[in-house]
């Protein structure tokens, strides 16, 4: 999720909280002068303190709901994840943006309740009064998601949610702390928001210092493999083997928007108009005031996806062609095939050419272009996944009979609601490749496998 699409959920919802203080404000001043000043001759006043912190919190609140509620659909029906941490560990396995950013704020999110509250009502200035009203909102919300499906019940937003407010009432009274000159108590005050900044400091020194970066085949939960029966029709090794690691040729957002406007002058495409989406890990280039064609350009390794959405129009149909034909239509997009590709005709008006890691001297080519060829005699849809990968060096790998240990330990991603495995035949076992955070080609041993009658590769890191 971009910052621009996160501020924009925030003003949309504080417009929505601020409307509905407004009105939520009418009505209790009507309340107020209406029944119980001129009814009931009420004579007690409202302090203007408690009423100034009784919107703002009554406006978070509301923010809050939406955010949690009305900016999702009912998808998530009786899911629920009791697993502490687990959040931590597809952040780390994966360490995409969006995963730390859901983290941080959904600890953030809770840090204004630790700071209202208290200001709200005396009762509140006691820890174990705010931390206990953080705990029941919280759970309300889990809950309410759990019933209505309008999200997942996760462990870990309690303990997020809850480590917020308990942050926002250090906040406060660090700051009260400050201000009657009691620098020891206030440090003590901060510390829940100085530990949370070096622990997400140190995940990040850690990440960066590492030579390789991170698998998202790592799995997050082990598979239940107890009653499990595993077949396999391979002797394994008890060798370690030692292996090239590999770089794809990863790009910045500078390098890619010189890529992307070389391609387009190609198409004579005006990119004086051209409109740039950045994402951590790919940008998204729209042409033409009425967005006619389109690039998705990964930065990690340099691969794209591009679209003509002419090939939408009703007089254009999909038509078969001859490779040699494809070919030459590709040189107009300044693309040249690798060497001894596989060619085939997926179905009408769809072709793939695929190379299967093809060493070359220090590098290594692996992946495949998929096009589709149209009856006005042009190629409007091209998805290159085509990646030359740069030796790094040679690295020692585990054995096969080590990485069949891990399997039969459950340590392997398994898709599937149910994570637990009846039957398991191993057909063959190799070593592949998969990019990891870093733009590394790492090795990894890929199993193809039967799980109960799905044929199915499951991976295991290598190193």
């Amino acid at each position: 999720m971009r910052l621009q699409e996160i501020t924009s959920i925030v003003r949309d919802y504080f417009f929505l909280a601020a409307i509905s203080v407004i009105v939520l404000g009418i009505l209790f001043f009507l309340g107020y002068f209406v029944f119980y000043r001129k009814f009931f001759g009420g004579k007690k006043r409202l302090p203007k303190k408690q009423l100034l912190f009784g919107g703002l919190f009554a406006g978070y609140v509301i923010m809050v709901i939406g955010v949690t509620f009305l900016n999702r659909g009912s998808n998530f029906q009786g899911s629920m994840n009791l697993s502490f941490l687990s959040s931590y560990r597809e952040a780390w396995y994966s360490f995409r943006v969006r995963n730390w950013q859901f983290l941080l704020l959904n600890i953030f999110m809770f840090v204004p309740f630790g700071i209202l509250l208290p200001l709200l009502h005396s009762r509140f200035q006691k820890a174990i009064w705010t931390f206990g009203a953080a705990l029941l909102f919280t759970l309300s919300i889990e809950s309410f998601q759990l019933i209505t499906g309008f999200g997942i019940f996760e462990l870990d937003d309690l303990f997020h949610n809850l480590l917020g407010a308990i942050i926002g009432y250090g906040i406060l009274k660090g700051l009260i702390r400050i201000k009657e000159k009691e620098v020891k108590k206030a440090i003590i005050c901060f510390s829940p928001l100085l530990l949370v900044a070096i622990s997400f400091g140190g995940i990040l020194t850690f990440y960066h210092l590492k030579e390789f970066g991170n698998l998202s085949i790592v799995p997050i939960h082990k598979t239940e493999m107890s009653k499990a029966t595993v077949t396999m029709d391979v002797k394994l090794n008890d060798n370690k083997m030692t292996v090239p690691v590999y770089k794809a040729p990863s790009y910045t957002k500078t390098a890619a928007d010189a890529f992307v406007k070389d391609f387009s002058k190609r198409l004579h495409l005006d990119t004086s108009n051209m409109e740039v989406i950045s994402y951590q890990d790919e940008g998204v280039y729209w042409f033409g005031r009425e967005r006619s064609h389109n690039i998705w350009f990964k930065y990690l390794d340099g691969s794209y996806r591009y679209t003509d959405f002419s090939s939408f129009d009703e007089d254009k149909e999909l038509k078969d062609a001859d490779e040699s034909t494809l070919k030459e239509e590709l040189t107009k997009f300044g693309i040249d095939l690798p060497q001894d590709t596989y060619f085939q005709k997926v179905e009408t008006g769809t072709f793939k050419w695929t190379v299967n890691k093809r060493v070359v001297a220090n590098q290594l080519i692996d992946g495949s272009l998929s096009v589709n060829y149209y009856s006005d005699g042009t190629v409007k849809r091209i998805d290159n996944q085509f990646v030359t990968y740069d030796k790094v060096r040679d690295v020692e790998i585990k054995s096969e009979q080590e990485a069949y240990k891990e399997i039969l330990e459950g340590k392997f991603k398994y898709f599937s609601e149910n994570k637990r495995i009846k039957t398991l035949h191993i057909h063959k076992i190799e070593v592949s490749y998969y990019l990891d955070s870093k733009g590394f080609y790492q090795p990894v041993y890929a199993l193809q496998s039967t799980v109960d009658g799905e044929d199915m590769t499951l991976f295991i890191p290598g190193i």
